[in-house]
């Protein structure tokens, strides 16, 4: 289970952190269209959608992972999620200035960092709330299949229809012996 739960953590970091990236620099640069203000930004426009896809499939494999097998032992914990995605925005940005001519001394410098790094715990938040509530469906699914399962009907010959008989008891006279019908 705690290998699984790492692996967790690690899978959805990785699109935690770009998500977090992308909403610190739309947010410290609002009049900026696209996310390249001066930056080396331009692997964002390919990099952005796999790994949104790939953090909606991790998110789908962590909420049926989380019905079928382990419940919620498989969940990563938010402050593991968000220091593992803080750990990887500064990365990417340290890799960005490297590779846009800056150094590495001019990245306290812009806004974005703060608000990336401020950004990591609200973005695990909805990272592992949406694999909650992923489990909670994919749980309800699962119930109402086997509800659905559970009570079709099989095709059973008709039972025939009895009629009980219960003795009565009759008398004919004072001096004949009762009668039974």
């Amino acid at each position: 289970m705690i290998a699984r739960r790492r692996l967790a953590t690690v899978l959805l970091a990785v699109p935690g952190a770009l998500l977090a990236h992308s909403f610190a620099y739309l947010w410290a640069h609002p009049g900026a269209i696209t996310l390249n203000v001066g930056r080396a930004h331009g692997y964002l426009p390919v990099a952005g959608p796999l790994v949104g896809l790939a953090g909606v499939l991790v998110l789908i494999w962590l909420a049926v992972l989380g019905v079928r097998a382990a419940g919620a032992a498989t969940r990563p914990g938010v402050l593991r999620l968000a220091a593992l995605q803080a750990l990887m925005f500064l990365a990417q940005e340290a890799i960005e200035a490297l590779a846009g001519g800056a150094s590495l001394a001019e990245l306290p410098g812009e806004p974005a960092i703060l608000m990336g790094l401020v950004l990591q715990i609200p973005v695990a938040a909805l990272l592992v709330g949406l694999v909650k509530a992923g489990s909670v469906l994919v749980g309800l699914v699962l119930v109402q299949r086997r509800r659905e399962t559970e009570f079709t009907p099989e095709p059973t010959m008709p039972t025939l229809a009895t009629v009980s008989i219960r003795p009565v008891v009759l008398s004919i006279g004072r001096r004949g012996p009762p009668v039974v019908v």
